[in-house]
């Protein structure tokens, strides 16, 4: 499934486009900083937001037909997750952030938005998965959903606390760690998804 692709490939040119840029440091930078505007692997990062929407909006194709039938909520998510792919990915790619010490652009501004938005549909995600899957039966399920709901709060708090205070706090600084955290719950929470479509999509006609 396209998801599957999606975490392994995203996984992978993190580290790679990461690598390539010198001076970065993961832990304290942003994963937005690999494609600033000055960045030498900006066009790579280009690439990879087209690539990245088209899996993302694949996998909510899926999910559409899966689910079509808990209207509304199957064509809910799926806008959520489409949302999601052009926020983060065709939207963060295309508009890249200032370098560290430039004044602060209008693409940057651009880019915090639709970021800002992409998540959004992520973070409302598990609340449409929530009612698909009654709770009377899939109580596991639900307690897993509010664990990425109260986690995800958690790491974005300790993200956005670095990202717009700077704190000297060697914690709290890690701004890279944070943001890497708080990406990697919700990308469980769509693998999970994944599994939990895959006998239905393998039985589909």
């Amino acid at each position: 499934m396209a998801i599957f692709l999606f975490f392994i490939l995203d996984m992978t040119t993190d580290f790679w486009f990461g690598s390539m840029l010198p001076g970065y440091d993961w832990k304290s930078q942003s994963i937005s900083y690999i494609g600033n505007s000055a960045s030498p692997v900006l066009h790579l990062v280009k690439i990879w937001g087209v690539l990245f929407t088209i899996l993302v909006v694949l996998f909510a194709n899926s999910f559409a037909i899966q689910f079509r039938k808990n209207s509304p909520w199957g064509l809910i998510g799926a806008l959520f997750l489409i949302l999601y792919g052009l926020g983060e990915g065709l939207g963060s790619a295309f508009f890249p952030i200032h370098p560290e010490g430039a004044p602060v652009t209008t693409s940057t501004l651009f880019h915090d938005t639709f970021s800002s938005l992409g998540d959004m549909g992520l973070i409302l995600l598990p609340f449409v998965m929530m009612f698909i899957y009654p709770r009377h039966s899939n109580k596991a399920y639900h307690f897993y959903l509010w664990s990425v709901v109260f986690m995800g709060l958690f790491w974005a708090a300790l993200f956005l606390t670095a990202k717009y205070f700077t704190p000297h706090n060697f914690i709290l600084a890690y701004k890279g760690v944070w943001q890497r955290l708080y990406t990697l719950n919700y990308y469980v929470q769509l693998l999970v998804l994944g599994i939990k479509m895959w006998p239905a999509s393998k039985s589909a006609p």
